[in-house]
């Protein structure tokens, strides 16, 4: 699978790939080896990417990928590629505007994690729908202000059906 990954205003596409019991990295068509090992508990990781040791704090929230090291602090935005190219197909009309966030599958509404008129970044999770058992985060799909809330916690809800109003 691709990933791409956005920072410092350049996107870079990568792919990782394991063979023979290796590890590869390939950005923008260069391939590495590579081997990521946590070194404490926590956040610090060690990466050996062709015979060079980085080591670094990484945290992670939603897609975006905040990494500490000796060579700087980074913002990076991770995407799979199935992500973004349903992004990418979503009309324009569709991503600006108020907007109604429906179910995507029949299930019952676990969490509700917003507020009306709380201010919502793009990937935030707005709530939690559970369907055949599985918790599925509802996220945000671009920064927003949320106008109402339609569902309650606990309320069972049909594919389709509206939970919350974006503005």
């Amino acid at each position: 699978m691709r990933y791409y990954a956005d920072t410092g205003g350049r996107t870079y596409e990568c792919r990782i790939a394991v063979e023979d019991g290796e590890t590869f990295v390939e950005v923008d068509g260069k391939r590495f080896r590579a081997d990521l090992r946590r070194i404490e508990a926590g956040e610090i990781y060690s990466l050996l990417l062709d015979g060079r040791s980085f080591e670094f704090a990484l945290r992670r929230r939603d897609d975006v990928v905040e990494l500490s090291g000796a060579a700087g602090h980074f913002l990076v935005r991770v995407e799979d590629e199935r992500t973004r190219a349903a992004r990418e197909k979503a009309p324009r009309e569709a991503r600006a505007g108020p907007r109604t966030v429906a179910a995507i599958m029949p299930g019952v509404v676990r969490e509700i994690l917003v507020a009306p008129a709380d201010r919502v970044a793009k990937g935030q999770p707005l709530l939690i729908l559970e369907a055949m058992k599985m918790q599925n985060e509802i996220r945000a799909d671009r920064d927003a202000t949320v106008a109402a809330i339609r569902v309650r916690a606990g309320e069972a809800v049909d594919k389709g059906a509206p939970l919350l109003d974006l503005a």
